[in-house]
């Protein structure tokens, strides 16, 4: 695997030319955040924005969430910038709340920033916003090159392909098929008949090792780990990481130029196209309408909370209604704003969208009002609602760069 990765590694702006050097912590927590639900070719020129308007942690500490969100936007699942942002406030607060006790420590080092360096252990790693175990493994097995595992998609279907594992990390059942149980018996003596098979594992059971001892998650982190036994994890994870995208692919997988192929049981028993075990996604439709409520001095309203979707970032009001719905001031729409503040209500057509299960489709209406936004009377967080609102007047000219959501540009699209 390290001779074919290092034949075959693509270039990628957050892997050095050398692959055997360590690496910047906070770029590999960065890229491995942005590739996750999200393929590489869309990452590349986002992980270059990004690092380009925030360098390293500090910079990013002292960032505000809206300008975060704003060099995410299109990226989705914006809980992860969120989170990014959160981390790394965290990690830098020490010299956040101490600029003093900071300077003094540049004066000893001036290359060296103590209070935003990222943890060097998987438990450190672990308690911060947003890094699990796979993002962990990656910072610490690609920046320190230390013998930790991970384990992504990727590494999800080679394994599971290799071995032949009919179920995903995710399965919350134990295995029934004992699959390590199985290999272990078959390594510790030879295995003629049926009747010596159930031998074998009598005597691993009476051992203490159980056929449902490990669970489906602890088989695919138990190959992770035997690959990340070595002084050069680093290179053995990537490898296998790269393998997965390009070549063990999830359709038309190029099984003949596969460096394991000679091992992979799915591909010698002609079974590769099972393997992953697909997983049920369950897709929910949702029509909405989305508003874009547009003041006499060319302001338009946005709102923070109490929303559908996008809660916790400014978005336009939009809420749940029925297809071919009259166009006008509905009871819905008069949470937002006044209709006796109203001067026309145009149908600016539909749009589509999806945010992570949801299948979206809204009808925009662009609301002109007859008054000011300072004379507008805002609307009251809604008596039902746990979920706060807050109201804000944007101006027009800025709204395109302040909305750091496609969904709320889409509908923006529709009527600028």
């Amino acid at each position: 695997m390290r001779e074919w990765f290092r034949a075959n590694a693509a270039e990628l702006p957050w892997r050095p030319a050398d692959l055997d050097a360590l690496r910047n912590p906070y770029a590999v927590w960065i890229s491995e955040t942005m590739l996750q639900q999200t393929q590489v070719s869309t990452v590349k020129d986002y992980f270059i924005r990004w690092m380009e308007r925030f360098p390293d942690v500090e910079t990013l500490a002292r960032a505000d969430e809206t300008e975060v969100f704003r060099y995410w936007q299109g990226l989705g699942y914006y809980s992860r910038a969120r989170n990014i942002l959160k981390t790394a406030k965290i990690v830098c607060e020490e010299n956040l709340l101490d600029p003093l006790r900071s300077a003094s420590r540049m004066t000893l080092n001036e290359n060296a920033r103590v209070g935003c360096k990222m943890p060097e252990t998987r438990k450190e790693l672990e308690a911060l916003p947003g890094i699990g175990a796979y993002t962990a493994g990656a910072i610490l097995s690609l920046a320190y090159h230390k013998r930790e595992a991970i384990l992504d998609g990727n590494l999800v279907r080679i394994f599971s392909r290799l071995y032949e594992l009919d179920f995903l990390p995710t399965d919350k059942k134990a295995t029934i098929d004992c699959h390590a149980s199985l290999q272990e018996a078959r390594n510790d003596m030879q295995i003629s008949t049926a009747r010596d098979l159930d031998h074998a594992l009598e005597k691993r059971s009476s051992h203490g090792t159980k056929c449902n001892d490990v669970s489906a998650s602890e088989i695919y982190w138990g190959y992770a780990r035997e690959v990340a036994d070595s002084p050069r994890a680093y290179m053995h994870n990537e490898a296998l990481m790269e393998l997965g995208r390009t070549v063990c692919k999830t359709k038309s997988p190029l099984c003949e130029t596969c460096p394991l192929h000679k091992e992979c049981r799915a591909f010698l028993d002609g079974r590769t196209a099972e393997f992953p075990p697909t997983k049920k996604r369950t897709e929910k439709s949702w029509h909405g309408t989305v508003l874009v409520i547009e003041s006499a001095d060319e302001k338009i309203l946005a709102v923070n909370g109490g929303q559908k979707f996008l809660d916790g970032q400014l978005a336009l009001p939009h809420f749940e209604s029925v297809r071919g719905a009259t166009v006008g001031i509905s009871a819905q729409a008069e949470e937002y704003i006044n209709a006796d503040d109203v001067e026309s209500v145009n149908d600016c057509g539909t749009f589509r969208h999806n945010i992570t299960v949801h299948k979206i489709e809204c009808n925009v209406l662009h609301v002109r009002l007859a008054t000011t936004a300072k004379a507008a009377q805002l609307p009251k967080t809604k008596a039902n609602s746990d979920k706060p609102s807050a109201f804000e007047w944007i101006k027009k000219a800025k709204a395109f760069e302040t909305f750091a959501n496609s969904f709320s540009l889409k509908a923006l699209k529709k009527v600028f």
